[in-house]
């Protein structure tokens, strides 16, 4: 009897405090969840944002625009509109008086804009893109958001192109994300008002947040916090911020349903722990000397892991020492690749050719999944071998980071830029068409080939396009097709971007798993 207490007393505080840390572990994959949710949404709302700003771009650079033809503009605005996810373009001069508006004809009697001044101010006087909040316009007085953009030509901005967006588009993003039953989602402007709602958007949408959440979002990046949805049920919630500007998406869960979850939790892991304990009892003695003789086995491996090298483990008999030996051998490989990989380029701080390889196959293998194209863009820098010949390695080094931070600054944030060697670098561009893509590249060529300090030579860029899935299937085929096609441009005159062509049926290589 004694020895049965002995054994259980252990056992059983070791269960229970096993049980309260899984607890604590359960309750905090919780708050990580919710936090994930409000990140992943934060990014397809920036996704969205990212792209009507360059549809704004786009027209904002219009040659009818730059020789004040506004008949013909106006035309293009609506051609443009039925492509973009926004209700109207509207063209406002410094003043504040719409020029074209496409939810009214062309020449109808200008009105003041509605869009907030210090919105319009922000994108004239600084040239950059500028996101209000929520105002009611001046035609229909509806609530709406607006995206503006600087118009700059001959180098004033006379006007600013605006994108209105109603914020039953907001709440189109968020409700395109499946949430858990009873959750809800909210976008929330730089004054924690409601610009999307996952549900009871227009009952909502113009309100602030609730008090503890708006004070939360005007403080902190991101984080957790125990609060009430506007209709009074008690949720955790978790907010992210847009890296860019200053809106918020906040997730609520409703912590009766967590509460619940946890609690069945706890429930099956006290159980099945006391029925391991009790099996452990009955076996406790029979297995000691057998499970003491598995785990000293398993000593030597453990020591010599630390030597870096490639251990051998004895296989034991034992379903949990065959789990270690395993783990102990996994880690021993790890070890060694960690030793032997290196996943940036030590001059350019970008990945090197086997991070971009590993990157790239994944994002192929989510672009078939989501049957989107990628492309893949091979760029070399022209004339850079004169730089090195001429000013030495040191000045070509730095033309080289210089290239980097051009590329970075010129590419989105998700966008996959890496260096395979001297001057050649490899670009994965997720979620591009073909005309994106050699877009890209030429803003690529544009700013590469400005000037670099203490380089008296010209540098410019060459690049090759290989599309996915249009040119081929597989990582290796797109290489080959961007790196052809990259030749190709510097041998019609450097300097320029040139796409694959068409690859020949059946020849478009294996799918990417």
């Amino acid at each position: 009897m004694t020895l049965v207490l002995v054994c259980t007393v252990p056992a059983a505080l070791v269960a229970a405090g096993a049980v309260y840390e899984d607890y604590l572990l359960r309750k905090e994959r919780v708050f990580e969840s919710a936090v994930t949710t409000a990140r992943n949404l934060v990014s397809e709302v920036e996704r969205e944002l990212h792209g009507i700003e360059a549809g704004l771009r786009v027209l904002a650079t219009a040659d009818d625009l730059a020789h004040g033809d506004m008949p013909s503009f106006h035309r293009r605005a609506e051609d443009a509109l039925r492509l973009q996810n926004v209700d109207s373009y509207i063209l406002i001069d410094p003043d504040g008086m719409q020029v074209i508006n496409t939810n009214r004809p062309f020449g109808a009697t200008p009105v003041r804009s509605a869009i907030p001044r210090d919105t319009q101010q922000l994108a004239i006087q600084q040239r950059r893109t500028a996101i209000s909040g929520l105002f009611h316009t001046a035609i229909g007085n509806e609530l709406t958001l607006a995206v503006s953009v600087p118009v700059e030509i001959g180098g004033s901005v006379p006007y600013t192109l605006n994108a209105g967006i109603r914020p039953q588009r907001i709440s189109e993003i968020l409700q395109r994300h499946q949430l858990d039953v009873g959750w809800v989602a909210a976008a929330l402007d730089a004054n924690a008002v409601i610009v999307g709602r996952s549900r009871d958007e227009n009952r909502y949408v113009g309100q602030s947040a609730v008090g503890s959440l708006a004070e939360a979002v005007r403080t902190r990046g991101e984080g957790t916090l125990l609060s009430e949805t506007k209709e009074g049920i008690p949720v955790l919630t978790a907010f992210s911020h847009s890296a860019d500007s200053h809106w918020a998406v906040a997730v609520g869960a409703p912590i009766a349903t967590l509460s619940a979850e946890l609690r069945r939790s706890m429930l099956i892991v006290i159980a099945a722990g006391a029925a391991i304990i009790l099996g452990g009892l009955l076996l406790a003695y029979w297995l000691a000397r057998t499970i003491e003789r598995s785990v000293t086995a398993l000593i030597a491996p453990a020591v010599a892991l630390g030597s870096g090298g490639e251990i051998e483990v004895p296989r034991t008999r034992f379903r949990e020492t065959v789990a270690l030996g395993d783990a102990l051998t996994h880690a021993s490989h790890m070890l060694i690749k960690t030793q032997e990989l290196a996943y940036h380029d030590p001059l350019t701080s970008l990945s090197n050719r086997l991070l971009f390889r590993e990157l790239a196959l994944h994002a192929l293998a989510a672009a078939e999944r989501n049957t989107r194209p990628v492309a893949l863009l091979a760029l070399d820098l022209d004339h850079f071998k004169h730089v090195n010949d001429t000013n030495g390695h040191g000045l070509g080094d730095l033309v080289l980071r210089i290239a980097s931070d051009r590329m970075r600054a010129t590419l989105r944030s998700a966008d996959i830029v890496a260096r395979f060697g001297g001057d050649e670098f490899v670009i994965l561009l997720e979620d591009t068409s073909s005309e994106q893509a050699m877009r890209v590249a030429e803003d690529l060529i544009r700013v590469l080939s400005a000037p670099y300090p203490a380089v008296l030579s010209p540098v410019g860029a060459s690049v090759g396009i290989a599309m996915y899935p249009r040119d081929a299937l597989d990582l290796d085929t797109l290489l080959e097709l961007a790196d052809a096609a990259l030749y190709a441009a510097k041998a019609a005159g450097r300097g320029r971007a040139q796409h694959a062509p068409p690859a020949p049926a059946g020849a478009r290589g294996r799918e990417p798993h």
